[in-house]
């Protein structure tokens, strides 16, 4: 009769092992974030830029009542966090073309900004716009609906930063024609770095653990330079020229590369590619 009263006893913490077991696998909402392997490199982020970012729930609840809603934490703006105001935060939808020439019926696929999006899978993604520079943190919540009740949530965090680079030339007409002489111009080529205006942007701004160097590729040259941020830096010589204004050679400014000098660390090297030239 004892060894009967045992092995009741044990069944019966064996099933409410079970049941608890299961109500917390219910009521979860792990997931997992991840940067996109499409893109193969994340240190030369520019202002301007779509980032993709993959979501992967785990055990995944494929319920009818239960609906997964991904939802960007916008409450820190000196971590970049404000949503429509240092980056979008965007779904791709699909809708359907208005190509009255089309021979089919293919849809589009757009990104939508958004303020949280419902995820229906177990792997999704969703992208950020990028719209000023700065160090990101950004923290992203998951919710698990059930009947619209929220059940669990869960967050994780982000990383990354962004600059915003403009490359451009102006011509400065130095001397007017006169009855003996042509007039006299000097073209400059230029750019500006803004890595952020909060106290934490200090991405590509020099302190005493690193130091920021430069070297611009333009029309088959290199010109090497300090990187000070937000101040006026030349990635070609000067071109002085008579009688009118240096045609640009290239519109397109071919590379940009910052190496960072660390110490106690090795280099990080810093690439950026095929940046417009403006006229100023």
């Amino acid at each position: 009769m004892r060894k009967y009263l045992i092995f009741l006893l044990v069944a019966f913490a064996s099933c409410s092992d079970d049941s608890s077991s299961e109500s917390i696998q219910q009521n979860e909402a792990n997931f997992t974030l991840s940067k996109s392997s499409e893109r193969t490199v994340w240190n030369n982020i520019q202002v301007g830029e779509v980032l993709k970012f993959d979501v992967k729930i785990k055990n995944f609840d494929s319920s009818a009542d239960v609906v997964y809603v991904l939802k960007p934490i916008t409450t820190d703006a000196t971590k970049h966090q404000q949503n429509k105001i240092d980056y979008n935060f965007q779904e791709e939808i699909k809708i359907p073309s208005s190509d009255v020439f089309a021979l089919t019926k293919d849809s589009l696929l757009v990104k939508k900004t958004q303020d949280s999006i419902i995820l229906k899978k177990a792997n999704s993604s969703f992208f950020v716009s990028i719209l000023k520079p700065g160090n990101f943190i950004h923290e992203y919540a998951l919710y698990k609906m059930r009947s619209n009740k929220r059940v669990a949530a869960s967050t994780q965090e982000m990383l990354f930063s962004a600059v915003k680079i403009e490359a451009y030339t102006r011509n400065v007409q130095t001397d007017n024609a006169t009855m003996f002489s042509s007039s006299k111009h000097s073209r400059y080529y230029e750019f500006t770095i803004d890595d952020g205006d909060q106290s934490n942007d200090t991405y590509l701004t020099d302190s005493d653990a690193k130091k920021n160097t430069y070297s611009a590729l333009y029309n088959g040259k290199k010109y090497d330079g300090n990187i000070v941020i937000k101040e006026v830096l030349t990635f070609s010589e000067k071109v002085n020229t008579e009688k009118g204004p240096q045609i640009v050679p290239d519109w397109v400014l071919t590379e940009l590369t910052i190496t960072q000098k660390r110490n106690n660390e090795p280099d990080n090297i810093i690439s950026y590619y095929n940046l417009n030239i403006k006229q100023k």
